[in-house]
């Protein structure tokens, strides 16, 4: 990160990591509101578990289109466009009558942020060195904790003085904030931004092997190409497995320690800050660690070690919390359990930059359908256990096992190296 060259690159980083807060501050609010809107409305766990599941339907349908329209337009334009979208259907929500309606408008803010992923990773792959990429989207990532974190805390605060609709209509102008500043200081590409220096381009696009620099290209490859690879397909499947849990602990965590645990919904709101306090750390730290272990080991052993690792500890150390009968030891294995579960994120986002750095909007785009596919199926599954059984504890037992499957698949089934046409 040397300043002699300039560091605009990691300016633009931090305006990602922003976009991820803002995406998640509102994200969140369904899970936090989880309790009171159970009650409020007598929605069964399935129900609510119904409610939360059609965000990510939105979201899986519009994941690849707008991966491909990332790679094609530009990232920051197609970001703009969403993040306007989903902003104003989060402050319509608190107007849903029924809960069709809840749905309807749940799935449409799920399609709107659906670009962010995608959008974020194609400008990554524009702006940062294949050595800088792990740490790079590390720090995007870390937007997301910080931002779950805070409105966990906060938001019980607020809804208690002003209603559950108040965190709705309030979280949904930081949307339009965030374009403004992505007007102001962003750009698409290093060599379209004016206060960036000669020489910081030449160091991204030499560090990238980039089809960019004259006399240099990047094998041209097809969606036919990207498709047919296996490596594409596991590190997706494994993907999803990471993802599984994750979209757990985002949607039914505070309703476990609120109704699973029989807590009041300020001490949920506490104990669900803690996980994600943990991720803060954990998410630089994986893309810091995946780089240097890529420079050590090469792409494909480097790339895969954290994934694979994390994974593991965090179905087991999710095990070893559910289980716990004292609630300061079981926050203190969930917590490491998602700390763990967020250190493999700079791997998981870096490898679609290895696979192809012209696809890799489009890449991670394929691996968010899959990644979508298990925010779908996490919350209404364990709302499924919980009402079949009454035993909150068993849908975590399967979260943990799904991420103890994906350690298994990546190991065994990805090879991290740049595609090839096939002729």
């Amino acid at each position: 990160m040397s300043s002699s060259i300039g560091n605009i690159r990691w300016r633009i980083v931090c305006l990602l990591a922003l976009s991820y807060a803002v995406l998640y501050i509102t994200r969140s609010t369904m899970s936090i509101a989880g309790p009171v809107l159970m009650k409020d409305f007598g929605w069964s766990a399935t129900e609510f578990g119904w409610v939360s599941t059609s965000f990510f339907i939105g979201y899986a349908v519009m994941m690849l289109p707008s991966g491909s329209l990332s790679d094609r337009f530009g990232g920051g334009r197609i970001l703009i466009l969403g993040t306007l979208f989903w902003s104003l259907l989060t402050f319509l929500t608190p107007f849903a009558g029924t809960i069709i309606i809840m749905m309807i408008l749940r799935a449409l803010v799920g399609m709107g942020q659906s670009v962010a992923m995608p959008g974020i990773s194609a400008l990554v792959a524009q702006w940062i060195t294949k050595k800088e990429s792990g740490v790079a989207q590390g720090f995007c990532l870390m937007g997301i904790p910080i931002a779950t974190a805070f409105t966990m805390g906060a938001s019980v605060g607020i809804m208690q003085v002003w209603g559950w609709q108040s965190i709705f209509y309030l979280y949904a102008f930081l949307g339009p904030i965030w374009v403004v500043a992505w007007l102001m200081f962003g750009k698409d590409k290093p060599e379209d931004h004016a206060k960036i220096t000669p020489a910081e381009v030449a160091y991204i696009r030499a560090g990238q092997g980039a089809s960019d620099i004259p006399g240099q290209a990047e094998e041209e490859i097809t969606s036919k190409d990207i498709f047919a690879s296996r490596s594409v397909w596991c590190a997706a499947i494994s993907y999803f497995c990471s993802n599984y849990l994750f979209f757990l602990f985002l949607t039914w965590l505070p309703v476990y320690f609120s109704v699973g645990r029989g807590f009041s919904l300020s001490d949920s709101g506490i104990y669900t800050m803690f996980p994600y306090l943990a991720a803060v750390i954990t998410y630089p730290l994986g893309g810091y660690l995946t780089d240097r272990a890529a420079e050590k080991f090469g792409q494909n052993i480097g790339r895969k070690l954290l994934p694979i690792v994390g994974l593991i500890a965090a179905g087991s150390l999710l095990i070893m919390g559910s289980s716990a009968e004292n609630i300061g030891t079981a926050i203190a294995y969930i917590s490491a359990s998602n700390g763990f579960l967020c250190l493999t994120m700079g791997g998981f986002f870096s490898i679609p930059i290895v696979f192809s750095r012209k696809n890799a909007g489009k890449i991670v785009g394929f691996n968010g359908i899959w990644g979508t596919s298990a925010g779908v199926l996490a919350p209404i599954v364990t709302g499924l256990i919980i009402d079949m059984t009454g035993v909150y504890t068993y849908g975590l037992y399967l979260g943990a096992g799904v991420a103890l499957v994906g350690a298994v698949v990546m190991l065994f089934g990805c090879q991290v190296k740049p595609l090839t046409a096939k002729h």
